[in-house]
């Protein structure tokens, strides 16, 4: 999609930085992490790109957990091993294991390879941000999983102890550590992002992310999720590569899969 289309399509969602699109580093020995979901492989060329962040946003019950929970497993059946930082405490294990039964994998091995981290802070966030980056020299780590990256800066933003401008210090202090931490390791970054509602009514998009303002200067691959009834879809709705395209796919007790 050109410039000008992404422009005039998403002008109003404030959700395109033309700086970032223009300069974003061009990876090489990319690594693609391939899902269980043919339709969300053809709609991100292949799937998973190491180097660039996606960020998953919509609405509760959009699949965004789900999502990451199935993204361990996939990464697990490509060899990869991943982090998982959880501030939602969302992350469980035995829907692992439900996913890992369905495809006939050993259950305990694939939760040895996904590395857990509870976080109850920006501050703590920030801390475990600097621990990867010196530690990912040694580690076999192919993907990071945060869920959700903006969880307590909407909290700090409500405290009246805590300045906006020192919320959002810490904020952009954690997204230039992502991204930091994504060029440099060359490792899949996923973000879910909590959200808030759009109220222009000339925007197709319902919600938009907490923090966007911030989170566009610093990353490209803007993925929403929608739930209509039991029918899930993942829309690309801003990227560096990316046409701006829509599939569907569903949930079940297996993981995630193609809607027929």
């Amino acid at each position: 999609m050109s410039f000008d289309n992404i422009i005039s399509k998403y002008k109003h969602c404030k959700i395109v930085d033309l700086f970032r699109l223009l300069n974003e580093p061009k990876n090489k020995g990319i690594n693609i992490l391939p899902t269980s979901s043919q339709n969300i492989n053809s709609l991100l060329n292949g799937g998973f790109f190491s180097g660039k962040t996606y960020i998953l946003f919509g609405k509760n019950n959009t699949g965004k957990t789900q999502i990451c929970h199935q993204l361990c497993v996939d990464a697990f059946i490509n060899s990869m091993k991943s982090l998982y930082i959880d501030t939602e405490n969302t992350f469980r294990p035995e829907r692992i294991r439900e996913i890992a039964s369905a495809k006939g994998l050993d259950k305990d091995l694939i939760l040895k390879e996904i590395l857990t981290s509870r976080i109850m802070s920006n501050i703590a966030l920030t801390l475990k941000l600097d621990e990867i980056k010196s530690t990912m020299k040694n580690s076999n780590i192919g993907m990071i999983i945060i869920d959700s990256i903006n969880k307590y800066f909407r909290v700090e933003q409500a405290r009246i102890e805590t300045s906006f401008f020192k919320a959002k210090t810490r904020f952009l202090k954690i997204l230039n550590q992502i991204t930091e931490i994504a060029l440099n390791y060359n490792v899949i970054v996923v973000l879910t992002a909590q959200v808030i509602s759009n109220f222009k009514k000339d925007s197709f998009l319902h919600e938009l992310p907490v923090g966007l303002n911030f989170l566009n200067h610093f990353f490209t691959e803007f993925l929403y999720l929608t739930k209509e009834e039991n029918h899930y879809s993942m829309h690309v709705i801003n990227s560096s590569f990316l046409p701006e395209k829509r599939v569907s796919f569903k949930i079940t007790k297996n993981g995630i899969e193609d809607s027929l």
